[in-house]
């Protein structure tokens, strides 16, 4: 992945509080096989990973009160947040309310997604842009700092350490000398080879997410088998120094021991 910066195209900069106000800028191209079917395929998977939400399989609930507390208490003073690949923003919105955010702009590979977060982004009173690209590609060309940085089930798609260095390298760029990098991301355990992890989350997944019918499930084991690349907790940790931060923290762990969040100062 080369790390360059090019100047973007102009993203839109509307105001919040109105969902006719927020435009989404399409930068990545569409697929070519868009229309009814593939539209539907995209809401039925849509509808499983909702469960795994409404349902707090992944720990939405507690990932989002600490990405809260964090931007309320740690960072505390007015921010620009930057959501990579924030699919429909529901946790991100939630966790932004009664912060001092001053700019919001999301971005997504997912232009249904996008259709989505437009609708949720509204009750946001900040200026906010969405836009619709790869989050690498987009990382790759921007110029301009946000005070905060935020992925979720997302970075670990990169499949090697290098990979995810690389990527860090260049949101530690981005945040300049002051400003905070947060991860949700998959995590092994100390040691653990990744078809071991797939092992646990697999019984994990067939054991305890009781709301999904086995196709669900298998819909869900489908993606995390050919696109989760977790990393030992110590490499996430190493990967944040090596990519310039100083201060790197390990803030949660599921109960599974599957996922966990880390911040990362300069």
């Amino acid at each position: 992945m080369p790390v360059r910066y090019n100047r973007p195209s102009q993203l839109n900069s509307d105001d919040g509080g109105d969902e006719s106000m927020v435009n989404i800028v399409r930068h990545a191209q569409e697929s070519a096989i868009v229309g009814d079917e593939a539209m539907q395929a995209f809401r039925d998977q849509w509808q499983v990973y909702q469960k795994l939400v409404d349902n707090n399989y992944l720990a939405h609930r507690e990932v989002r009160d600490i990405l809260h507390c964090q931007l309320a208490e740690t960072v505390g003073r007015p921010f620009r947040f930057l959501d990579l690949a924030c699919g429909d923003a529901s946790m991100t919105v939630a966790a932004l309310k009664e912060t001092p955010v001053t700019a919001y702009h999301g971005i997504d590979l997912s232009a249904p997604a996008l259709d989505f977060a437009k609708k949720t982004v509204a009750s946001l009173s900040c200026q906010v842009r969405l836009e619709q690209n790869d989050f690498v590609a987009a990382m790759c060309e921007r110029t301009e700092l946000a005070d905060v940085v935020w992925i979720g089930l997302s970075l670990h798609h990169l499949q090697t350490p290098e990979d995810k260095r690389e990527f860090m390298q260049v949101v530690r760029s981005v945040v300049g000398d002051s400003g905070l990098f947060l991860i949700f991301e998959p995590a092994s355990l100390e040691g653990e080879t990744r078809p071991a992890y797939l092992e646990r989350y697999e019984a994990f997944i067939h054991s305890a997410w009781t709301a999904l019918t086995p196709a669900e499930k298998n819909i869900l084991w489908d993606h995390v088998r050919t696109c989760d690349f977790p990393e030992q907790p110590s490499v996430w940790s190493q990967l944040g120094y090596d990519a310039g931060f100083t201060d790197v923290r390990d803030l949660f762990t599921d109960g599974p021991q599957l996922l966990k969040v880390f911040s990362y100062r300069p």
